[in-house]
């Protein structure tokens, strides 16, 4: 005998389950809800549109003040964490609010950043995967192109930037790593006493060096004991002048510069020489 459909009120308890299971998932909160969710198993995907209760005030992205609903941007779509083998797509029509002080901004949407396309999760595990394969493999198992994958990461390393407190700096090294078979090159900038990289810039050329100090505070600045690099001449010439020169000009007439010796390295070992 052939199976009677469920009853429809089961098909709509269902369909709450749906909702609630993927609320839940994506960590929904107020105002925001999940609207409907999609199963397409022809393409392999799961869509889930998310809608927002009626609200009073929107807060500013720029300064968080509470703001009157302007519009609404056209729908957008983020891709989240699987659902089993299906891809899992959200969909919403990110608010804008008019601030009197910013004009009319688009709200921050709390499960992705503003640029991208991808949900805050999704991008966390994208960066666990970085750490432990290259961009291209990564990019490959997650279907990715090779540019979603560089973006990707080069927002999770301007958000930890960001976080970066601007702790003391006392010894910091420079050299250059050449790449593509030795054709080209980029600067990196070192602190040697917590082992981690502090700036790279294209080319190692002299100029590849002035965005450094320009990421550092004057106390910063002032604390630098020693840097060591090698002899290439375009760095010891630069660190030569924009100590003296550049870093002088950049802050007030009563900030010192502090005496850096500078190692220089070759070979056969190493000579000190203050700057």
């Amino acid at each position: 005998m052939a199976r009677q459909p469920p009853p429809r009120a089961a098909c709509d308890n269902f369909g709450m389950q749906d909702h609630e299971l993927y609320r839940r998932i994506l960590g929904i909160e107020a105002p925001w809800y999940v609207d409907s969710v999609e199963l397409k198993l022809e393409v392999g995907e799961i869509h889930v549109r998310l809608a927002h209760h009626e609200m009073i005030d929107w807060p500013c992205p720029e300064c968080g003040a509470a703001c009157k609903l302007h519009d609404h941007q056209p729908e957008r779509q983020w891709r989240h964490l699987d659902t089993c083998q299906y891809q899992t797509i959200l969909h919403a029509e990110p608010p804008r609010s008019a601030c009197s002080n910013h004009g009319v901004r688009v709200v921050k949407m709390p499960w992705a950043e503003p640029s991208s396309r991808f949900t805050a999760l999704f991008e966390l595990l994208a960066i666990e995967w970085l750490k432990a394969a290259s961009q291209k493999a990564v990019a490959e198992m997650l279907g990715l192109s090779w540019d979603e994958i560089h973006g990707i990461m080069e927002r999770a390393v301007k958000r930890g930037l960001e976080r970066r407190k601007a702790e003391p700096v006392s010894e910091i090294g420079v050299d250059e790593k050449a790449f593509r078979k030795g054709q080209s090159y980029v600067t990196l900038v070192n602190d040697l006493m917590r082992k981690r990289v502090l700036y790279v810039a294209e080319d190692r050329k002299q100029s590849s060096l002035d965005g450094f100090w320009e990421t550092l505070t004057p106390e910063q600045i002032s604390g630098i004991e020693a840097v060591a690099m090698d002899m290439w001449d375009p760095y010891v010439a630069r660190y030569g002048h924009i100590c003296r020169k550049r870093m002088a000009r950049s802050f007030s007439t009563s900030f010192m510069w502090p005496s850096i010796w500078v190692m220089l390295w070759t070979r056969y070992g190493g000579r000190k020489t203050k700057l």
